[in-house]
């Protein structure tokens, strides 16, 4: 497991049992909170299409779609200041474990500590990242675990710092700076890097412009505009990324290589219907996602969806996750999964 976050964890929760007095542990906010996220799905890889590391080209299984527990904590340290922390485990039920679906090497989703003011909010730790939050989660509404597939955006990171500044007339902006790491394993080692996003939020319109810029030996920047519009029961979403690298090899992240994304969702009684149309280049190519979700209750709902790729990108094989192939067994060309599953929030 990644040695790193869980240190950072038991390090955030030793600091507040050990520097606060009891007095003011009495005034601590605590709210614990999970989700139960499981799928039943139909995989069938396109004719003659294998898997990175084998197996059976068609396959029905379960599969975990992002299950967590976690808790939140705060304390109104003065009318201006609201000190908060987070941590969130992530749960495999179709496993069985505690692990990320789609890394079994990874075992903590979140573990943050920081600052709510009058003038924005602070925080330090394993977090979502500015640039996700602003261009890519304008797409990612799906329920199932192909959701947020169709990107280049990195979700989340440890010894990240990241600042969000209050609402100024409709605008406001994102940063974030992720303190590098040498890692022997690929897909954590990076050099140091930072993120910057300016957004606008009025009335139902949300507009984001944002930068990733992940340095590396190919100084690698990606660039990225999303704009999401709510009306009435009616959303519309679509992002597009733009590479700006050294790397001229044509593989992915390469220079001028892009992704763009069209995303729609529309509530009728108790359901939601969704469909996303992207294009990614080497990584996915063109994708079809189709969903609907049926809410039984404020805290249960049952969906289906239905995701396409011409190329390697989400699909895997049996209780296998996307990470890289050393990890995994993915799919390197075209396939289809058929999906239906559950979420319980408590």
């Amino acid at each position: 497991m990644e040695n790193n976050p869980k240190k950072l964890a038991s390090a955030i929760s030793l600091a507040i049992a050990t520097t606060a007095p009891a007095s003011l542990l009495a005034a601590v906010e605590l709210d614990f909170y999970g989700s139960a996220r499981v799928q039943a799905e139909s995989v069938n890889p396109d004719s003659g299409v294998s898997y990175v590391n084998g197996g059976d080209d068609s396959y029905v299984g379960l599969r975990d779609a992002y299950s967590r527990i976690g808790m939140n904590l705060g304390w109104q340290a003065s009318d201006a200041v609201k000190v908060f922390g987070q941590l969130e485990i992530p749960l495999d039920i179709a496993n069985f474990a505690v692990q990320d679906p789609f890394n079994d090497q990874r075992d903590i989703r979140v573990a943050q500590i920081g600052l709510n003011t009058d003038h924005g909010s602070l925080a330090y730790g394993q977090m979502w990242l500015p640039y996700y939050n602003s261009i890519a989660y304008k797409v990612d509404r799906f329920s199932t675990y192909y959701s947020g597939y169709a990107t280049f955006a990195t979700f989340r990171a440890y010894n990240a710092i990241s600042y969000y500044s209050p609402n100024y007339n409709g605008f406001s902006v994102g940063a974030g700076y992720i303190i590098g790491t040498d890692s022997t394993r690929a897909d954590t080692r990076r050099e140091d890097s930072y993120q910057l996003t300016l957004n606008y939020a009025q009335d139902g319109t949300d507009i984001s412009l944002g930068l990733d810029d992940q340095r590396g030996s190919n100084n690698t920047q990606l660039f990225g505009f999303a704009i999401g519009q709510q009306i009435d029961n009616l959303y519309i979403g679509a992002k597009a990324e733009v590479f700006n690298s050294d790397d001229k090899s044509g593989g992915y992240g390469a220079n001028s290589t892009q992704a763009y994304n069209v995303y729609a969702d529309y509530t009728l009684g108790n359901n939601t219907y969704k469909i996303m149309l992207a294009e990614v280049e080497n990584y996915g190519e063109t994708i079809i996602h189709l969903g609907v979700d049926h809410q039984v209750n404020q805290d249960f709902k049952v969906f289906a969806e239905f995701y396409q790729q011409e190329a390697y990108n989400a699909i895997t094989n049996k209780n296998k996750g996307g990470a890289p192939a050393s990890f995994n067994g993915s799919a390197q060309g075209g396939a289809q999964a058929l999906a239906v599953g559950l979420r319980y929030d408590f």
